[in-house]
């Protein structure tokens, strides 16, 4: 759904989507309501996503965020925000930020990372202690010598997970690599990230440890994320506190 002022403003991103194959709402009426009884339309709660429109005020964004009880809030804007504006939407219970004009490659990673970190919460539950697929595949915490990473594979993994949104750009990955031909290093991270998925996979099941972000870089899976953090960066961060 996207909960707009103006129809015709969100043609772009509504056909992207339907590219998609995600069918799409795009409201004025839904969000004049609002406006109107300052109470969310339980209607809207059997969307996957809201986007909040460009033309819609920050103020009027926070207050209807805080609303809601769902982490299913997308704002919707015209530049790349600071790291403090998104912070501040994160504490209004926005759950991510989109380009109005955001290419479709991006869009789709986008999605899809959306789509695992709400698997992620809805196989971990509120009182679970553990990860796990299924009972044919290895119980999660995932630490890294149960897969055996190159130095090199452990780096990338490491370089992703304290990036912002869990991605980064191919030219920042490999960098300060010792080769200075840099199609080599490109070359060398395609094949590094193709054996971390391989080697996952072979190990836990995960399908795609590593997104790629076509145009742009690779991003993290979500899933696999969230085992690292049951296990390795666990591990990581009792030693620091000690």
């Amino acid at each position: 759904m996207i909960l707009t002022r103006n129809i015709s403003v969100e043609s772009y991103l509504q056909q992207q989507l339907q590219k998609l194959n995600y069918e799409v709402l795009v409201s004025v009426s839904l969000w004049e309501n609002w406006e109107h009884s300052r109470k969310s339309d339980h209607f809207m709660e059997s969307f996957q996503w809201i986007f909040l429109s460009e033309t819609i005020s920050d103020a009027e964004t926070r207050d209807f965020a805080e609303q809601c009880q769902q982490d299913y809030l997308v704002r919707i804007v015209g530049e790349e925000p600071s790291e403090e504006t998104v912070s501040e939407w994160r504490r209004w219970r926005i759950f991510d930020w989109l380009l109005a004009t955001t290419s479709l490659e991006r869009l789709r990673e986008k999605l899809l990372h959306k789509s695992l970190i709400q698997q992620v919460a809805a196989t971990q539950g509120p009182n679970s202690a553990t990860f796990t697929l299924s009972q044919s595949k290895k119980a999660f915490p995932l630490y890294f010598s149960d897969i055996h990473f190159t130095k090199l594979e452990k780096d990338i993994i490491r370089r992703l997970i304290t990036s912002k949104s869990l991605s980064m750009k191919r030219d920042e990955l490999c960098r300060g690599w010792r080769s200075k031909n840099q199609n080599s290093k490109l070359s060398q991270l395609s094949s590094s990230v193709t054996k971390i998925r391989k080697k996952v996979f072979e190990a836990y099941g995960i399908e795609e440890a590593v997104h790629t972000i076509w145009g742009e870089g690779y991003q993290l899976n979500a899933y696999f994320y969230q085992c690292l953090l049951k296990g390795e960066l666990h591990n990581q961060s009792q030693r620091l506190t000690i």
